[in-house]
């Protein structure tokens, strides 16, 4: 339900309140389409917590973050297989500010937080063939003593990024239906948004081999440069404003960085990149394309009480959001294949197995509880995304939580 689109009949003297508080509107029913009236503000400060240890593997199957490393004895057989199941859990809190710059056009700007990082290897041991020279099979405890007569450390859990930048994102929406009421009137409603990331993120540490960074791509959830087409669909007249049906599909675009190359500094064995690799070399991210399909709705509409948000009116109150909402939303994401440029193309390969092309399925579930009718200009929120429970292909599996305020501002 957009601002536009009131029940009932409200006294214009109520006009200036109400505008602040209908921003609401947008967030409660978790639209596609929503933009800001001019001149309001909206904060949303978020939560989230992420965990991931597998991915989709070539073949659609679910394996974990890094794979298998087999070592063999000069000369020998097999001394053992190293596996390692990594957990990387990510803390971020996420800032967002919205302008309304016209009734349907809404500027915004997101700034994460990364709070910390940590990454587990939760490193295990195969035993390999029976070595002669000591009389049995390789220990683990043996492979690790020889690797740090070496100077390689066993890797142990990282912990990092504290209090990190990751990218900005700055954004714009425009709600071109807003000037076609004969479209408005069978309560579809569609925008365009555009996205920008601003490089304020790092990089993972190279020297570092449980690093990650807190970069867009890191997190693999936005490109460099982003388009949203977007159609909203709601029921007003046959289901009472209780479903908003939405569909949006979209093309994210990630730029070429250049990263720095290992010198194998603090973990010689496994990170002495740069003697073949070069000093720097190249990434090109695939790009992102895809679709997503929303269906939210309205469980509890709530009381409607006169309050000083609506002047003392409870006609006006009816206007505003439902207390409780609750919302779905499918989204196909198509990876396309990444490019690695460096001075060994054996090494580029190695990185680029692991983001070929390939798809996300992400479930998205979300429950909004909203104040405003009970004279309390706050909305509280709560979401769980996963794609754990439909199989994707050279993806991630990761899962979050979060948690978060929005507060609506009108401050002239």
């Amino acid at each position: 339900m957009t601002i536009h689109k009131r029940r009932g009949r409200v006294p214009a003297g109520l006009y200036p309140a109400l505008l602040v508080m209908l921003l609401a509107a947008a967030p409660a029913r978790a639209g596609f389409t929503e933009t800001l009236p001019q001149d309001t503000f909206m904060l949303d400060e978020a939560f989230v917590v992420s965990w991931i240890d597998s991915i989709w593997d070539n073949q659609g199957n679910q394996a974990p973050l890094i794979e298998p490393v087999v070592r063999y004895e000069p000369g020998g057989g097999k001394q053992g297989v190293i596996h390692a199941r990594p957990m990387a859990n990510y803390y971020i809190l996420i800032s967002q500010l919205q302008y309304g710059l016209l009734d349907e056009l809404s500027l915004g700007l997101g700034i994460p937080v990364i709070i910390k990082t940590r990454v587990t290897p939760n490193l295990s041991w195969e035993t390999g063939d029976y070595q002669r020279q000591i009389g049995r099979v390789y220990s683990e405890q043996d492979f690790w003593d020889w690797a740090a007569s070496m100077g390689q450390p066993k890797p142990t859990t990282w912990v990092g990024n504290l209090g990190t930048l990751s990218d900005m994102v700055i954004g714009l929406r425009y709600r071109f239906t807003h000037r076609m009421p004969g479209i408005r009137a069978l309560g579809l409603h569609a925008a365009l948004s555009v996205y920008g990331m601003l490089p304020t993120g790092k990089h993972a540490d190279p020297e570092e081999i449980m690093s990650i960074g807190t970069t867009l791509w890191d997190l693999h959830t936005q490109g460099d440069l982003a388009f949203h087409l977007s159609v909203d669909k709601d029921f007003a007249g046959t289901l009472d404003g209780r479903l908003t049906i939405g569909l949006d599909v979209f093309y994210e675009a990630f730029f070429t960085r250049t990263l720095t190359s290992a010198t194998g500094e603090k973990h010689p064995l496994l990170l002495n990149q740069r003697p073949y690799v070069g000093e720097h070399y190249q990434v090109k991210p695939g790009d992102f394309s895809g679709a997503a399909l929303q269906i939210t709705g309205v469980p509890y509409r709530g009381p409607a009480l006169a309050s000083w948000l609506t002047n003392g009116s409870a006609e006006a109150a009816e206007s505003l959001p439902p207390i409780i909402s609750v919302s779905v939303r499918y989204t196909f994401v198509h990876l396309q294949q990444s490019d690695w440029r460096s001075d060994f193309e054996l090494w580029d390969w190695e990185h680029e197995k692991f983001w070929r092309p390939g798809y996300k399925n992400i479930l998205d579930f979300n429950l909004t509880v909203s104040l405003l009718r009970l004279g309390v200009p706050a909305q509280i929120y709560a979401s769980f995304r996963t794609l754990n429970l439909i199989p994707g292909k050279n993806c991630r599996s990761a899962e979050n939580l979060s948690v978060g305020l929005r507060v609506p501002l009108k401050l002239w």
